[in-house]
């Protein structure tokens, strides 16, 4: 029987298992509820449409109703008029919240309360009426009147620390969601390693196959148990991006699938640790105290991405942050969605992640086949670095 075959004997196992546990069935379900729901719901918020309304006394003047309309069409949003007696009832019908906002004797009535940008269109349009009335006593044609219109404002340029706020708000999401997965499924192992010692059913499995085949079983099923729940959340999410419109550029889909990417990094790189710190405990009780090192140094981690590379994507320290390879896992989605980040920074973070876990998964067989034959008591981290060679 070859390594690949011992491996993936307790890789098999493990999955079985979990597949047919109520508890992987459940959140499954949710996540898919969860995901759904995040495409169906904003698509119900967006078909209301926003509607103002207008008191003015008498009818309003056909050239302010069509210019109001025109911005209506424009901007998604659509406009009621109401007619009252005087300026007294305009202004009570404001204050009342039947109207947006009121137009009488040259004073335009709004609000104390925020009523969006009506008032200032409002504003606007009465403005270019009354320009266009003063400018057609003035002498001046049609045609004239309306190249006078039609100069433009500056052109506008959105300039902030990231190239999308619908994106860096996808990458903010991807961060909490990848630290969580990371930190479930290392839980998830450490159970696993705690439980079959604590049962001496990994002595059994020590006795025909290396320790090494043994971790990497274990790792591998669970990473593949929480990667497909992972997609169960992402597709529909990715699908709508492209599909539908959900104020997010399509480019955020291709976020979704680097996110995946750098879950298995993420996931190579810290399960090894949780496993490695696991197997020295003697009774499952202790394995949330045995990997609490880990859980910290993941805390740290998500904390400083948050608020380091959250804050300004392009600083030195959120380039550090996402290359090196215990932080780069959250570190550098975040970052990536934020935009303008090099295609190389993003290789050699992935590269530094990997050639990280392959040694750690050395390393830690050698702490977990140390540490097994150990029982009776909690091993100490010590004890392990000192004994034999395996």
């Amino acid at each position: 029987m070859t390594w690949w075959d011992g491996m993936w004997l307790v890789a098999r196992r493990s999955l079985v298992e979990n597949l047919h546990s109520r508890t992987f069935k459940v959140v499954t379900g949710l996540l898919l509820l969860l995901s759904i729901g995040g495409v169906i719901v904003p698509q119900l918020i967006s078909q209301n449409e926003t509607t103002y309304t207008l008191a003015t006394v008498g009818e309003a003047p056909a050239p302010l109703r069509s210019a109001l309309e025109a911005a209506g069409q424009g901007a998604d949003f659509a406009v009621k008029f109401e007619t009252r007696d005087n300026a007294e009832a305009v202004r009570l019908a404001v204050r009342d919240e039947v109207a947006t906002a009121g137009l009488a004797d040259g004073t335009l009535f709004t609000p104390s309360a925020s009523a969006g940008p009506f008032p200032i269109l409002v504003a606007q349009a009465v403005v270019g009426v009354e320009t266009a009335e003063r400018l057609a006593a003035a002498g001046l044609s049609t045609d004239q009147i309306a190249s006078v219109q039609a100069v433009q404002p500056p052109r506008q340029e959105s300039v902030g620390r990231v190239d999308s706020e619908g994106r860096a708000a996808v990458g903010f999401g991807l961060g909490i969601v990848l630290y969580l997965a990371i930190t479930f499924a290392g839980n998830a192992i450490a159970t696993t390693v705690a439980m079959e010692k604590s049962t001496r059913i990994s002595e059994v499995l020590l006795a025909v196959l290396r320790a090494s085949q043994i971790l990497v079983g274990t790792v591998l099923a669970v990473g593949l148990i929480t990667l497909a729940q992972l997609v169960v959340l992402a597709v529909p999410l990715a699908i709508a991006v492209r599909v539908t419109d959900l104020g997010l550029p399509s480019v955020a889909s291709g976020d979704l699938t680097l996110a995946l990417v750098w879950f298995v990094l993420g996931f190579a790189l810290y399960s090894f640790l949780f496993a490695a710190t696991a197997s020295l405990v003697d009774k499952i009780t202790e394995a949330n105290s045995a990997i609490m090192p880990v859980t910290a140094t993941l805390v740290v981690v998500y904390m400083l991405s948050i608020i380091v590379v959250m804050g300004d994507p392009r600083s030195v320290w959120s380039t550090v942050l996402s290359i090196f390879p215990l932080s780069a896992p959250v570190a550098m989605p975040i970052r990536w969605a934020g935009g303008e980040v090099p295609v190389y920074q993003l290789i050699l973070a992935m590269v530094l992640t990997a050639a990280t876990a392959v040694l750690l998964v050395v390393v830690a067989s050698s702490i977990y086949r140390r540490a097994l034959l150990i029982t009776g008591r909690r091993v100490k981290f010590t004890e392990v670095l000192r004994a034999p060679g395996a």
